[in-house]
């Protein structure tokens, strides 16, 4: 175990003892939002368990296992599904303004808006590289498509 899967281990312990202190903090009373939260702090700990032993197995040549395919396929439609998700949400302010009429003062909005959206497009459909700029997106997404057998 390296250095690296140690400090993500012990955040994603962390988080997960996080969200089971949220849930019985609200005892006896557990209200939707202190399970909402108490759930994205969960999902955060799969995240950093992700991101200490999966996240970079693409440069490994051995093949991966059922559990590394489902959670990186398990991954990859959570991320299209909110990055998708908050795309729609920008291009649906920038629709509004441009039907409604841009002002000269909207136009910053309107352009962060319709930027904001493509990023959130590509990022939805690509992901992010190992060099975190859009120019190793596609290489790094062919490289993990090959290796879980994603034909989408």
């Amino acid at each position: 175990m390296n250095r690296h899967q140690i400090i993500c281990g012990s955040l994603a312990w962390a988080c997960g003892a996080g969200a089971v202190l949220m849930v019985a903090r609200a005892y006896p009373v557990i209200t939707p939002p202190d399970m909402f939260f108490a759930g994205l702090v969960f999902l955060l700990a799969v995240l950093f368990i992700w991101m200490g032993w999966w996240d970079d197995a693409v440069n490994d040549s051995a093949e991966p296992s059922w559990l590394e395919r489902s959670v990186a396929t398990g991954w990859l439609w959570l991320r299209r599904i909110v990055c998708w998700t908050a795309a729609l949400v920008f291009l649906g302010i920038a629709a509004t303004l441009l039907a409604d009429g841009i002002e000269v003062g909207q136009v910053p909005f309107f352009l962060v808006a319709v930027l904001l959206g493509t990023l959130l497009i590509w990022v939805g459909l690509k992901g992010s590289g190992r060099m975190r700029s859009l120019s190793d997106d596609s290489p790094v997404h062919a490289e993990r498509r090959k290796r879980y057998g994603w034909w989408f």
